[in-house]
């Protein structure tokens, strides 16, 4: 049986937010059209309720640290009136990391895990773009959706760079090649990375070992995707000081 937090529990109380609370805002609500029975309510909220409760009564530092995160990377996303190829991808990402904390909150790790790989990804082919934005496969990424992955991006850089440029941290076996290799597991749902594995139960459920393995997961991501970032804005400014000098 469920059990209700007392009113003196801030997680007790639903919030709704206000019509003009939003950027774009079509005036008040209207009123509810199709309310959602109690008995369906509480089969798609309970188990997730439950488990946000556990996490959060034993996890608030770490929450708050990747809340901070995310609400940093949002500043670092650069400036939307002058937006670079890099732009477009991490603001995408940052949607990404928001859902990698809603999912870690409530017990799904394996969905967090992929989201992370979503985050590394858009953040490789965005640098990438800032390098070579007229690039064939690049353009046609961004126009039909086509498939330009992870690894082939990452292959391509380090053929770009020499070892002065670091060229060995896109190389096979480092830690972008390790990384990516080992979140890819969750987004295929691997036998060992499925939900079921993870919770070994039906769930979701509050697992403290597998939270603690998707929380350090997703500081190695962040780690990385600034430094992806850094390591583009610098191997930019590098072309362009190449370019000038014929």
């Amino acid at each position: 049986m469920t059990r209700k937090l007392p009113l003196t529990d801030f997680r007790a109380i639903r919030h709704q937010l206000e019509p003009d609370d939003f950027a774009i805002s079509d005036g008040d609500d209207i009123t509810p059209t199709d309310l959602i029975d109690e008995q369906t309510w509480a089969g798609i909220t309970h188990l997730t309720d439950d488990v946000a409760i556990r996490t959060s009564d034993h996890n608030g530092i770490r929450l708050k640290l990747l809340y901070s995160l995310w609400s940093d990377w949002i500043v670092a996303i650069g400036d939307p009136d002058h937006p670079d190829e890099l732009y477009n991808c991490m603001l995408d990402a940052a949607d990404a990391f928001q859902c990698v904390n809603f999912l870690l909150l409530h017990g799904y790790y394996r969905a967090a895990m992929a989201e992370l790989r979503v985050a590394l990804e858009l953040v490789m082919i965005g640098s990438y773009g800032n390098l070579k934005p007229t690039d064939a496969d690049y353009v046609t990424w961004k126009t039909s959706g086509s498939e330009l992955g992870f690894s082939r991006i990452r292959k391509r850089l380090h053929g770009m760079l020499t070892q002065e440029q670091y060229n060995w941290l896109f190389a096979d076996g480092e830690i972008l090649s390790s990384t990516f290799r080992q979140i890819c597991n969750f987004t295929h749902s691997r036998p060992d990375s499925s939900d079921g594995a993870l919770w070994e139960s039906n769930g979701p459920v509050y697992v403290h070992e597998v939270l603690m393995r998707t929380f350090f997961t997703a500081l190695s991501v962040y780690a990385i995707c600034y430094g992806r970032e850094a390591i583009a804005k610098a191997f930019e400014q590098l072309f362009k000081e190449r370019a000038s000098h014929g």
